[in-house]
């Protein structure tokens, strides 16, 4: 069957801003996209897999240029249509589900405003009141039960998973032949990222759509996608069905990628009970005393008629040494929770001790003691790291606020830290935006350890990395553990990290402790529904 896209030597380079020699980002790339099913297109951070999806569409940024090849829709070279020419195909024919549905959608502009927006773009030959009924049933179909009432909202209204279930009906609403999904489920929470694949999949079915579906999560292909392309540093070096890739894949790229996913093994998904029996081996380290302890903790915010019980009646203890994760989905109540036992939140009730000390009875003065010995590292590198600062300023920073050493010895201790996380004592003078994702966590790692701490607070610290990075730098936290005697509190929504690296789990669900105890009894043979449910993810 002849290929509803056919890519042919794409190549595609990024102007620099002063003006300097291009960096190819794309280098003469061909592909096909069969009709009607899923393909999905894999590969690192900086591989060109978002640069390929915003080709093909022409959504470049402006300093983007394609420089090179051929584009063909429905047979027809695409390249020769001017940008007037090209946006009858976009919308129309050619659908697109952005990765950030909060920058994505309008948000002065009601929820059912934006969708009729989309029907007027693309000059729909729909009466408006037939562009009512589509929109009213294909909301219902990604699975909004009251379309009426959603119609009437704000994006910032809506919880993640439904904006980007609105970005995925938007896509399919003209009945495209084509829909591309850049990593519509990078920013959601496990449980919420499978509801809007499914509403993408229901969608391809019932029109036929052929799927183009960018990501970095192997498993996540493995089990949505007919067949695959294997993307590294601009060059296609692995395509093929995806069961015959992943079974036996002949790049030496491809092989590091699936031996880097927890997930993956002989070419198929494992479950995450599966994936963590395989690791069960490694030595656990011995609890020590209890480095943080909450009992009957509760946080409410808002009124007493209006608000929310964010954090109800809970009690955990994290002992010395040993990775403590807390789980649960957006709004469970664990970054709350972690925000308590920083300090940055005072509960309602309950106590809260950390290394020893009355969190919420300490002054200033004994908050700033305090907080030396626990750091944080956030979950996104991105936005955690001054964009205007070295390294060796972002490192040195807790080091100069606390007034650590002389100036010697703390560029001394930034280099000691920089060696602590794998990265290169040359890049002392670098700035966050000559790194990697992964390299930037490691920075914020290195920042955390500044002070020396014997806590650290992990907020989803892998959620925005790809999955070879998460695991490179979930063995480097697993390491700096060993050597440095290091008690964590990890903060996340998903369990297949919780099985990979925590020796206890609590799971999160509206306020409440649903269920907790070792990982492996919580794994193997969890109790609750909520915590099933995750698993089966």
């Amino acid at each position: 069957m002849t290929p509803l896209v056919r890519v042919t030597d794409l190549t595609v380079a990024y102007r620099r801003a002063n003006g300097a020699t291009a960096d190819t980002a794309l280098a003469s790339v061909s592909l096909d996209v069969p009709r009607g099913q899923v393909t999905a297109v894999i590969g690192e951070s900086g591989s060109g897999k978002s640069t390929l999806a915003h080709a093909v569409v022409r959504l470049l940024p402006p300093n983007g240029h394609i420089t090179a090849g051929r584009i063909e829709f429905a047979g027809e070279d695409v390249l020769r249509r001017g940008d007037e020419d090209f946006r009858a195909l976009r919308g129309r024919h050619i659908g697109f589900v952005p990765q950030d549905p909060i920058a994505s959608l309008n948000p002065t502009k009601t929820v059912g405003a934006q969708l009729r927006e989309a029907f007027k773009l693309a000059r729909s030959p729909l009466s408006p009141e037939e562009v009512e009924e589509r929109i009213r049933q294909d909301l219902e179909d990604v699975g909004f039960p009251d379309p009426a009432a959603l119609l009437a909202r704000y994006p910032h209204e809506l919880s993640g998973g439904m904006r980007q279930r609105v970005l995925v009906t938007m896509a399919f609403s003209q009945r495209p032949e084509l829909v591309i999904a850049d990593e519509p489920t990078s920013a959601l929470d496990v449980l919420v990222g499978q509801e809007v694949l499914r509403a993408i999949h229901a969608a391809r079915a019932r029109h036929g759509t052929a799927v183009v579906l960018i990501t970095h999560d192997l498993a996540l292909a493995s089990r949505h996608a007919r067949t695959v392309v294997v993307l590294e540093r601009g060059e296609v070096v692995e395509a093929g069905p995806i069961a015959e890739v992943f079974a036996n894949p002949r790049h030496a790229y491809t092989r590091a990628l699936l031996a880097g996913s927890a997930r993956m093994a002989e070419g198929r998904v494992l479950g995450i009970a599966e994936a963590h029996l395989r690791r069960a081996g490694r030595t656990a380290p011995p609890p020590g005393p209890p480095v943080v302890e909450l009992t009957s903790v509760s946080k409410r915010f808002g009124t007493a008629r209006r608000g929310t019980r964010a954090v109800d009646d809970v009690s955990l203890t994290v002992p010395r040494g040993t990775t403590f994760a807390l789980v649960g989905e957006s709004g469970s109540g664990k970054t709350t929770t972690s925000r308590i036992i920083l300090g940055l939140e005072r509960p309602d009730r309950g106590a809260v001790r950390v290394l020893g000390r009355d969190v919420p009875g300490l002054r200033r003065a004994g908050l700033r003691a305090l907080r030396r010995d626990m750091q944080v590292v956030y979950q996104s590198p991105f936005e955690s790291l001054n964009p205007r600062l070295s390294l060796r300023g972002i490192i040195g920073e807790p080091l100069d606020a606390y007034r650590v050493g002389t100036r010697a010895e703390r560029h001394a201790r930034v280099r000691e830290l920089l060696d602590l996380v794998r990265l290169p004592q040359s890049y002392v003078d670098r700035k966050p935006r000559e790194l990697s994702g992964g390299q930037r966590q490691r920075v914020a790692i290195a920042r955390a350890l500044a002070l020396r701490p014997q806590l650290l607070v992990l907020d989803e610290p892998v959620s925005a990395l790809d999955a070879t990075v998460q695991a490179r730098v979930l063995d480097l936290l697993t390491e700096l553990q060993r050597e440095l005697d290091l008690t964590y509190f990890l903060v996340t929504h998903d369990l297949a990290v919780v099985a990979d690296v925590a020796q206890h789990v609590a799971v999160m669900r509206a306020g409440r402790i649903v269920e907790h105890g070792p990982t492996s009894d919580v794994v193997l043979n969890p109790r609750d529904d909520y915590t099933r449910a995750l698993l089966a993810v």
